[in-house]
């Protein structure tokens, strides 16, 4: 005697077709319908954050108040501390003779940011950028140069001349 299911979706469980992954047929979506690639953003930024020693860091931010006295954005606001911050890591991707890569480096968990333009990461983190060429991370990368422009700064250097 045959056994059969009371339920009727187990019944012809053994009659169905295992259809594997080769046979499955995929539907062609018609060209008005099919997903473009979207450009990306000609002003798009990239976030890098890099850690800051407390005197760094209160280094950082009274240079970021004393430009308050002579720079001021186009809708009358103050600069903020991560356009700063931004500014002086243009500063010295613009001037590498500056930048002393053999400054001491210590990741203290405590981080200041910078929003540079994807054109401008390239130099840093592209796949020919400074990251791979000095075989560091991108953080490391951007506290040398940070520290490397705050002791230009202390030689004698200008705030001015930065934020032109």
């Amino acid at each position: 005697m045959k056994v059969e299911s009371l339920n009727p979706m187990f019944q012809n469980a053994n009659n169905k077709k295992i259809i594997s992954k080769k046979e499955v047929v995929e539907k062609k979506v018609p060209e008005y319908q099919q997903k473009k690639k979207r450009k990306t953003r000609s002003d798009k930024c990239h976030n890098i954050k890099f850690p800051v020693t407390p005197i760094m860091q209160m280094k950082l931010r009274t240079y970021c108040k004393q430009t308050k006295r002579f720079y001021q954005r186009e809708d009358g606001q103050a600069l903020s501390q991560t356009a700063f911050n931004t500014s002086l890591l243009q500063f010295g991707l613009h001037h590498m003779e500056i930048v002393d890569w053999n400054i001491d480096y210590e990741d203290t968990k405590i981080y200041m940011h910078t929003m540079l333009k994807e054109s401008l990461y390239q130099t840093i983190g592209g796949p020919y950028g400074l990251a791979i060429q000095k075989q560091l991370s991108e953080r490391k990368v951007v506290f040398f140069i940070m520290m490397s422009v705050i002791n230009w700064i202390e030689k004698g250097g200008s705030l001015e001349e930065i934020l032109q």
